[in-house]
């Protein structure tokens, strides 16, 4: 954890507005009362203004920790830093702006403004209300004593009192605005409106998820962080890690994964493929969705053969892709050796389609069992060609009889 808020505070000593580290903290922590979720392309803008370019690496930090707070969140395990004192000896001191508890005060008030209040029910917007008006008056000292008093002694009071009561109203205020009855009713009805025609919707989604480009990137992106957000949560990973890829409910998550690590090796973004599939393939045990041949494409374009080597040894099963990735590994490695013909005529022997890999014009044309067919072009479509295409001279040998 301290190593993540080391990579924040360096981005957010980079960029516009720096705000400081329990400014973020609060105001990610905010994000997560809010009843929709806000997309970082907006709360980042807002919580930092502009950032210098190159940051990718700061930014996966910070999307760690913004997950580890939704994850908080869900286990309504929440607390303040612990640095977030108010000490009776010197109250006056605590509450200056940059002290830790009024920056995490005001780190959250501005991620609550994202709510929109006209869309709250009565009762979320008293909660809200109530969350705002405790933020508020600990957010600096001026505001705590025009909203706590200017008697010294009832004033102390109340304002440790307010502190001591901030986390149990942020936790009925994130319980009203996203988990009672009457949130889970409401997503319910819209889930089953009239007027919602899911097929048309999962139609238009399949038509812009086909695309390989920076907005489908973007989209999945969102979606994704919407999923891990309101569902799919590190706790809920590791609480069914031994099931995880038979659940129902992840299965649109790990579509969309599996889908981002595709496009950004089609983009040639071999390294972000390569760190996507490196973090999804552990959570999916039986690998329905053939990330593992991804991966190992990946391997064999940044030319990584221990990697390579260590994943046939874990997850081969021996499918087409595996049969081929070995081949094309003994080649890569040893050349025109005995060891590497062997595999090459076992490949041929007992997948005629790998044809389709060197001659694409043969497809439908040789009588391959369409089983065969569509094992080698899902090998192909999850990079099989320009993996045998970025070693010299494989596809040439794959097609020679020697």
């Amino acid at each position: 954890m301290q190593s993540i808020k080391k990579i924040i505070t360096k981005l957010s000593s980079q960029s516009e507005l720096q705000p400081n580290m329990f400014f973020i903290e609060g105001y990610i922590m905010g994000l997560g009362v809010t009843p929709q979720t806000v997309l970082p392309s907006l709360w980042i803008k807002r919580l930092f203004g502009e950032i210098e370019p190159n940051q990718e690496a700061q930014l996966k930090s910070l999307m760690e920790f913004y997950n580890m707070c939704m994850d908080r969140i869900m286990c309504n395990t929440l607390e303040l830093p612990k640095t977030c004192v108010l000490p009776a000896s010197n109250l006056q001191s605590a509450l200056q702006e940059s002290m830790p508890l009024p920056s995490y005060c005001k780190g959250m008030l501005a991620a609550l403004s994202f709510v929109d209040r006209s869309e709250l029910r009565n009762e979320q917007l008293k909660e809200l209300n109530w969350l705002c008006h405790t933020l508020k008056g600990l957010s600096s000292y001026i505001n705590a004593r025009n909203i706590y008093g200017s008697e010294k002694s009832s004033f102390e009071t109340d304002v440790q009192e307010a502190k001591q009561s901030l986390i149990t109203q942020l936790s009925s205020t994130i319980h009203e605005m996203r988990f009672s009855e009457q949130c889970l009713e409401q997503a319910q009805e819209t889930a089953t409106f009239e007027g919602f025609n899911r097929s048309e919707v999962e139609s238009h989604l399949q038509s812009i998820l086909s695309k390989d480009d920076e907005s489908t990137l973007s989209l999945i992106n969102d979606l994704i962080l919407v999923i891990e957000r309101e569902l799919i949560t590190e706790q809920f990973k590791l609480r069914h890690k031994s099931e995880f890829d038979k659940l129902y409910e992840a299965q649109p998550y790990l579509i969309l994964r599996s889908r981002k690590a595709q496009i950004q090796f089609n983009m040639g973004d071999i390294d972000a493929a390569t760190d996507e599939l490196e973090t999804l393939l552990p959570l999916t045990l039986n690998d329905a969705y053939k990330n593992r041949y991804q991966l190992y494409n990946c391997y064999i374009k940044q030319k990584s053969w221990c990697s390579l080597d260590e994943l046939l040894l874990t997850k081969s099963e021996g499918s087409f892709g595996d049969l081929a990735t070995r081949t094309l590994l003994a080649f890569a490695k040893e050349g025109n050796t005995q060891s590497a013909r062997k595999l090459k005529s076992k490949l041929k022997t007992t997948y005629p389609a790998v044809e389709l890999l060197f001659d694409p014009s043969n497809n439908g044309e040789q009588g391959y069992s369409e089983l065969c067919a569509d094992t080698v072009n899902e090998y192909i479509n999850r990079g099989g060609k320009k993996a045998w295409s970025s070693v010299n001279g494989g596809l040439f040998w794959l097609k020679s009889n020697d």
